[in-house]
């Protein structure tokens, strides 16, 4: 029985996921236009009937690599900041990085791989994703210096260490499967929060 014929909208979906898969696992370098095709299941200018060239097709993977996610969290994460309770704010922040890594798997897989491999998906992501998280953390320790909560430091760099400290908790926990923190992720969470909040606290 012949499988039934896939909408544009369905098509491009599938064309988008496949990608992101094959890059994934074999980078860009490895990852060619005929095997996409073939996964996919289509001629390779079916391909390009999507995507004219590798830059939409790279573009498109950053907007569908968990974008309502992304979006979702991000509103959160502003919520928490006007309500100004730091521990809250930065275990929301932790628990939503680790969320988001552990729901889109290949997406640390293809900034790492843009990253070796001087790719331009790298600043893609670093635009629409991190630089975006980064801003609304920068701007909620300054407030809290201001107000007096934390003593006075680097604001950019401040937010960039902690959301390092996530990051290379779940690098190790999900993609390497070493255990260096014998807890659970909830409570890991809130030791990596105790331990920057009491460095940041103005005593």
């Amino acid at each position: 029985m012949r499988a039934p014929k896939l909408s544009r909208a369905d098509r491009r979906k599938a064309i988008v996921d496949t990608a992101a898969s094959l890059f994934a696992e074999v980078g860009f370098r490895g990852g060619t236009t005929r095997e996409l095709a073939k996964r996919v299941g289509v001629t390779e200018p079916v391909l390009y009937e999507h995507f004219q060239t590798k830059s939409d097709l790279y573009a498109a993977i950053i907007e569908d690599s968990g974008r309502q996610d992304f979006d979702t969290g991000r509103q959160i994460l502003e919520q928490k900041a006007a309500a100004g309770d730091p521990a809250d704010f930065f275990t929301t922040l932790a628990t939503l990085i680790a969320e988001y890594q552990a729901g889109n798997p290949n997406y640390l897989r293809l900034i790492l791989f843009s990253a070796l491999e001087k790719h331009e998906l790298a600043g893609l992501c670093f635009e629409r994703h991190a630089k975006v998280i980064h801003q609304i953390v920068t701007a909620f320790i300054k407030r809290q210096i201001a107000l007096g909560v934390f003593r006075k430091v680097d604001a950019p760099l401040a937010a960039r260490s902690f959301m390092g400290m996530v990051m290379h908790y779940m690098i190790f926990d999900q993609h390497f499967g070493f255990k260096l923190v014998r807890s659970t992720r909830k409570r890991a969470i809130g030791s990596m929060v105790d331990i920057f909040l009491n460095g940041l606290k103005n005593v």
